[in-house]
């Protein structure tokens, strides 16, 4: 009797009635970081003479560096365009040269002096058409090098820059990526309304047959972030006693995953290969997630031995449903990337915490009256991660896409 008052009632019922969508495809690319300029908007020649550059033909500079970055020598360009701007940096053809510095600067990894760059450029071409571009450039550096409320302000200066004859697709594109930066501020009610509006854009345009979207990366990314928004609640809503709070916790909780699974859903409608593949993992996640949820909530004290054993074997059967819908979807996540002839990070997580999965059902710890060993990747250890690799230089980290299980 008291297993059957403690544990969550209708819980196979329950779960059974949970739908999940069939895994897609989706595709990667990762924001476009912008360019980078001197310390100041006129740049010190003395310190940035190429090495291999006879002429004294400031055109030719322009020239020797436009060829340099085609040829994949960014430091170079840099140097090359960086010795125009020292010696002109306000005429119309500095426009080109910070243009180029930037760039140059992007492809080195170095976003901070990127971002300098394109300072230079605003400040001498505050009424210039490519203003909001690079705008959004510049925001996209500050993502990557983890500079999130000067990202959200520019991706904000660009929707203001580009004003009502902005295209549909670039308006998406600065609201994603302003709900990204405030998403990484958990200012959550903020960034669900900027990626709330930049998915009603995309829908209402592509409805309405107004605007074709060549690539939907920015909407499958809005649609993430928001899935993820519901993701970070469902993660924070622990299942407390006395029983009837159990109960109204539980409730609250299934509630949110049927919410977060229909957002990553979403995410998949969207048919691009990089976000489907991580919101594929994310899914199999938050399944494991409800699973330890509920396996590891609290029990009472006045449990006698044979109570928690009854209690525990019981909770593991109506479960069972849960795993199989994790393992499930990882498997649909692989099957999408094998039909598709696609790999990124995303899949690779999938199959490792498959093979996880069941390995972890295999071997089964037979201690009674004890909850099974939870199937979610340990939380501490994937923060530990994220602090160690927000440590690494901005060339070797990738800040602008989806941290694999701290969303």
């Amino acid at each position: 009797m008291l297993t059957v008052v403690l544990r969550p009632p209708g819980l196979l019922v329950a779960l059974l009635s949970i739908a999940l969508a069939g895994c897609t495809h989706a595709r990667g690319e990762v924001g476009q970081p912008p360019s980078a300029a001197p310390d100041s908007s006129t740049p010190s020649p003395a310190a940035t003479t190429p090495a291999a550059t006879s002429s004294e033909d400031p055109s030719a500079w322009l020239r020797d560096a436009e060829a340099a970055l085609e040829a994949e020598q960014p430091a170079r360009a840099a140097a090359l365009f960086a010795r125009y701007l020292g010696h002109d940096p306000s005429s119309e053809r500095s426009r080109q040269a910070y243009g180029g510095l930037a760039r140059a600067h992007e492809q080195l990894g170095d976003f901070e002096a990127a971002i300098r760059a394109y300072d230079g450029f605003l400040h001498h071409f505050p009424s210039d058409p490519d203003r909001p571009t690079m705008l959004a450039q510049r925001g996209a550096c500050e993502a990557e090098i983890g500079q999130w409320e000067r990202s959200a302000a520019s991706s904000a200066a660009m929707l203001e820059a580009g004003g009502e004859g902005m295209l549909a697709a670039d308006r998406v594109m600065a609201l994603a990526r302003r709900g990204f930066a405030l998403y990484q501020l958990e200012r959550f009610v903020e960034a669900d309304a900027a990626l709330a509006e930049a998915d009603a854009i995309y829908v209402s345009t592509t409805e309405a047959k107004h605007e074709r979207f060549g690539d939907t990366y920015f909407v499958a990314m809005a649609r993430f972030y928001r899935a993820a928004i519901l993701h970070v609640r469902f993660r924070a809503l622990e299942i407390r006693l006395p029983e009837a709070q159990m109960q109204l916790d539980f409730q609250a909780k299934l509630a949110l995953l049927e919410q977060a699974q229909d957002a990553y859903n979403d995410v998949i409608r969207a048919r691009h290969v990089f976000w489907v593949s991580a919101a594929g993992y994310q899914l199999g996640s938050l399944f494991e997630e409800f699973y330890d949820a509920l396996m590891y909530a609290p029990v009472p004290e006045w449990l006698d031995e044979q109570q928690r054993r009854t209690y525990y074997e019981e909770l593991e059967q109506e479960l069972r449903p849960v795993v199989d819908k994790a393992i499930w979807v990882f498997e649909r996540n692989l099957e999408a990337a094998r039909k598709l002839g696609y790999d990124n990070e995303f899949v690779a997580l999938s199959e490792q915490q498959l093979e996880r999965l069941q390995t972890v059902l295999l071997g089964r710890d037979a201690r009674l009256g004890q909850p099974t060993p939870r199937l979610a990747v340990d939380a501490t250890q994937d923060e530990s991660n994220v602090a160690a690799e927000a440590e690494q230089p901005a060339v070797e980290r990738k800040l602008f896409v989806p941290l694999p299980t701290p969303l």
